[in-house]
């Protein structure tokens, strides 16, 4: 090696040294460096939600140079998860992973014992998902039109499953009865699985759910995808059209999850954790995992996080009320 060429050679380490010592002094210097802070899921260990906690958690901290985990506490329809996020202190070391059913639950309860809107600060919506409307292989109809023009000429006939009342499968079937007009008679479940294995095996017509828990169904042929809800097609299941394609644009519901902390967080704190959790989810890493769990990143700021739990929260409160959904 020339003189030159070593000259270059050490600038350029220099350089390096320099710029991964600036990452971690600015790593260090962060509000949230160095802290344990616990990300609440309201619901039992395994399911998605969970599972996209857990993913978070890890890209999460590597952003805040601070120790990220997980603590579930599931029960009430997410209402105890909630409730215990809502009741921290405003600290920036308790934050909840919370999704639609804070948009849900205000109008499927007579009584909280939180406001979703009012104690509860918006830092980030960080992931989105469509379902899918299944049904049984043996059902007649090929497509969406088809289910409508089924079920309004044998009313009262076909029935559809849910993972019990109030929950997302449940309420995009009573907006896809509502929005129709069709008579189909609910059947709830305790879960996702023994609904999904009821439409395979012929006792339940139709179920709309997540694609993750039926993709591999859906592939088999055990049961038959109509439509996917979301503004644009599933890239696992391209050939599936989605409900404003399949004509019925009024049936649009995208399941979200996003950062909740306690009201009264400092503004720099938001600030923060926000900008922490877009460069999360901006790792290559963390998208791939999403997509295997069929789960977009989508980050948005704290505005639009707030604005939509609060149209979301108007939203649903008229399909609950017109549907007369009351909680198990």
């Amino acid at each position: 090696m020339t003189v030159m060429a070593r000259r270059r050679a050490l600038r350029a380490a220099g350089a390096a040294l320099i710029g991964a010592a600036s990452h971690r002094a600015a790593v260090a210097q962060a509000p949230q460096s160095g802290r344990v802070i616990r990300i609440v899921v309201p619901y039992a260990t395994g399911g998605g939600t969970d599972i996209l906690g857990r993913h978070l958690a890890e890209a999460l901290g590597a952003e805040l140079g601070s120790s990220v985990i997980v603590e579930n506490r599931a029960g009430g329809s997410a209402n105890i998860g909630a409730m215990t996020v809502a009741k921290a202190p405003a600290d920036g070391a308790t934050l909840l992973l919370g999704d639609l059913a804070l948009a849900v639950n205000p109008s499927l309860f007579k009584r909280l014992s939180y406001d979703p809107v009012a104690d509860l600060q918006p830092i980030a919506t960080v992931a989105t998902a469509p379902l899918v409307l299944v049904v049984n292989p043996s059902t007649p109809a090929r497509t969406l039109a088809e289910l409508v023009a089924l079920a309004k000429a044998k009313p009262g006939t076909l029935t559809y499953a849910s993972a019990g009342n109030g929950n997302p499968p449940h309420i995009a079937a009573e907006l896809f009865r509502t929005t129709t007009g069709i008579d189909v008679v609910h059947v709830p479940y305790k879960g996702v699985g023994p609904a999904l294995n009821d439409v395979i095996g012929g006792q339940v017509t139709m179920l709309f759910t997540g694609i993750s828990s039926t993709r591999q169904h859906i592939e088999s042929g055990r049961v038959r995808a109509l439509a996917v809800t979301g503004a644009r097609r599933a890239s696992t299941l391209p050939a599936v059209p989605t409900t404003a394609e399949a004509g019925f644009p009024g049936v649009d519901v995208t399941s979200w999850w996003g950062l909740f902390a306690p009201a009264g967080l400092p503004p720099e704190m938001v600030t923060d954790l926000s900008r922490a959790a877009e460069k999360a989810l901006a790792q290559a890493a963390l998208r791939q995992r999403l997509d295997a769990l069929n789960i977009d990143a989508a980050y948005a700021g704290p505005e639009a996080l707030k604005n939509r739990l609060q149209s979301e929260t108007a939203r649903w409160g008229k399909v609950i009320r017109a549907a007369g959904i009351m909680p198990e």
